[in-house]
């Protein structure tokens, strides 16, 4: 096999169905979205499962912070939860399943959390480095 590094989740995805990639490491949310409307492609879990932390902040001078806050609890809400289901988003609330179960139930998972979050400007600086 000849592995081509290529940006872009939904692109690989898109390639993968059109036949141009054998296999290919992606979302598993893209691919479901492809397997449900019928594309001729399935996922299978790589495990553990990497998940990845994506924090929800209130800027220090956040123009409407308590609107921000009412956003915040929103969005960490049941309600707010299945909102994001609806866009194909994996919820973070254990009473909230994902659409279909299989993109998270019963799997093995490892929780991706930075550790240099600490010094996130430093982190930054540093992934800009590598990747310029």
């Amino acid at each position: 096999m000849e592995p081509v590094l290529k940006r872009g989740n939904t692109e690989r995805v898109q390639l993968a169905v059109a036949g141009e990639y054998p296999l290919i490491i992606a979302y598993n949310q893209t691919l479901q979205r492809m397997t449900s409307r019928g594309a001729p492609i399935d996922w299978i879990a790589l495990e553990p499962a990497v998940t990845q932390v994506n924090p929800v902040m209130i800027g220090a001078k956040a123009p409407h912070p308590n609107a921000a806050r009412l956003f915040y609890d929103y969005i960490l809400s049941k309600e707010g939860q299945e909102q994001l289901r609806g866009f194909q988003r994996i919820p973070v609330r254990k009473d909230v399943e994902p659409d279909p179960p299989r993109l998270f139930r019963d799997l093995n998972t490892s929780s991706r959390i930075p550790r240099a979050s600490k010094d996130f400007d430093a982190t930054v600086k540093q992934y800009l480095e590598i990747l310029n």
